[in-house]
């Protein structure tokens, strides 16, 4: 039986990681309100249709977001802030719900609503605050 090096294995989770990525979907339909807040059009948006769903976006006052529907509910949605609360990397997708990729990242592992599931972080991912309607989202 053949022992693997530290940097083998190192070099084959990476790629694990990257093959379970889940490839984001972006968002559309979107609008800055005079306000500030941002506008997310759930007609133009369709992965927000189901329970699961996601769409990510970028937002100059909070970074990467990803919106994702939680629940049926007209307001069954999570808004995440996608910046790991340990190494402040950009998680990614994946079949599980979120990962802080390698080599910055630590492999800390976050639910699809942001919970932790696995650290080296010690909290879940930021939730932004959010109103939610039967046509939008509006990130605040």
């Amino acid at each position: 039986m053949t022992s693997l090096s530290r940097r083998d294995f190192i070099c084959a989770s990476a790629a694990l990681t990257a093959l379970s990525t889940v490839p984001a979907v972006a968002a559309t339909g979107i609008k800055t309100l005079a306000n500030g807040k941002t506008e997310i059009d759930l007609a133009s948006n369709t992965a927000l249709n189901s329970v699961g769903g996601v769409v990510e976006l970028s937002i100059n006052k909070y970074g990467k977001v990803a919106v994702v529907r939680t629940s049926k509910s007209s307001k069954g949605f999570a808004v995440l802030n996608l910046s790991c609360p340990h190494a402040g990397v950009t998680v990614k997708r994946n079949i599980n719900g979120w990962v802080c990729p390698p080599p910055r990242g630590h492999g800390s592992e976050f639910a699809l609503n942001g919970a932790l599931k696995v650290g080296l972080a010690t909290s879940a991912l930021k939730p932004i605050t959010f109103t939610a309607t039967k046509k939008a989202v509006t990130i605040a």
